[in-house]
């Protein structure tokens, strides 16, 4: 991260920022997992549950059919979703394999799968990654039907080269939409696959997006990027997380006392599990 972009965000993160009322619309959680999400998840419904500032209709946990998973989610009051129902394809299909022989198909496939539009009853659905915690009420859509995006400071220049090379029109923003959750709203979902669509000269937009990553480069893909960036009716705040070890995990309350004076969510990032 560049020091420009660290003083532009510390600068956001400082105004003063109106409050906004929440839309009485009821909305969606999708959430795609596997395995190894299950220990963090927990903390991650309570947060949902704690600090969603709209009437969550349903849960939807998008995953490999295994029993643990299945069994998690009828403990959990959660609806299983087999993630080879929603394309009709698992991951390993995409065959994302970067230059370096790194297989990146289920990273990729977990960012379609909240970019399907396909899951759930209701217009908008919010997407979290499983290892982020809520910590502070968090407002998704305003009562003006506007999406609140909370914007970190993340910056990769690949998400946004391929960002200009589907979609020259779009602008791009001076923060970043990566913040570990979003609202998506299905209407505008589609708008952006046929726009993806449009760009691939009338292929599938998943195809589309697969020929287009930068297989040179780790990561060359975001959802949260290129879906924040498409959407023009937009409301921005700060994410104001923080990122902690495994050695910090503790029960629900004991995070939010110690934590919500400073921050507005945490995450417990697998590569930080021994640290």
């Amino acid at each position: 991260m560049s020091q420009i972009r660290k003083i532009k965000y510390r600068l956001f993160s400082w105004l003063p920022f109106p409050k906004v009322k929440p839309s009485a619309e009821s909305i969606d959680v999708v959430i795609p997992i596997i395995a190894k999400d299950l220990r963090i998840l927990p903390l991650c419904l309570e947060g949902i549950r704690a600090c969603v500032a709209h009437e969550v209709k349903d849960i939807y946990i998008v995953a490999p059919d295994q029993k643990e998973i299945r069994a998690f989610c009828a403990e959990h009051r959660l609806t299983f979703v087999d993630e080879t129902s929603v394309f009709g394809y698992s991951p390993k299909s995409l065959g994302l394999i970067t230059a370096d022989g790194a297989d990146r198909s289920g990273w990729l496939f977990q960012q379609f799968v909240k970019l399907a539009g396909t899951i759930g009853t209701c217009r908008h659905y919010l997407c979290i990654d499983a290892d982020h915690v809520l910590i502070r009420p968090h407002v998704f859509l305003t009562e003006g039907q506007d999406t609140v995006f909370y914007m970190s400071y993340e910056e990769h220049q690949p998400y946004y080269d391929l960002i200009r090379r589907l979609l020259p029109s779009v602008k791009l923003a001076g923060l970043s939409y990566v913040a570990h959750k979003m609202l998506f709203d299905k209407e505008e979902v589609a708008a952006l696959q046929r726009a993806l669509s449009e760009a691939g000269g009338g292929k599938p937009w998943q195809e589309v997006i697969l020929n287009a990553i930068d297989r040179n480069v780790l990561s060359g893909f975001s959802e949260f990027e290129t879906y924040g960036s498409f959407v023009s009716r937009k409301v921005l705040r700060p994410w104001k997380q923080k990122r902690l070890s495994y050695s910090k995990l503790a029960d629900y309350e004991t995070l939010r006392r110690r934590y919500q004076s400073r921050r507005w969510s945490l995450t417990f990032p697998e590569y930080m599990e021994h640290k």
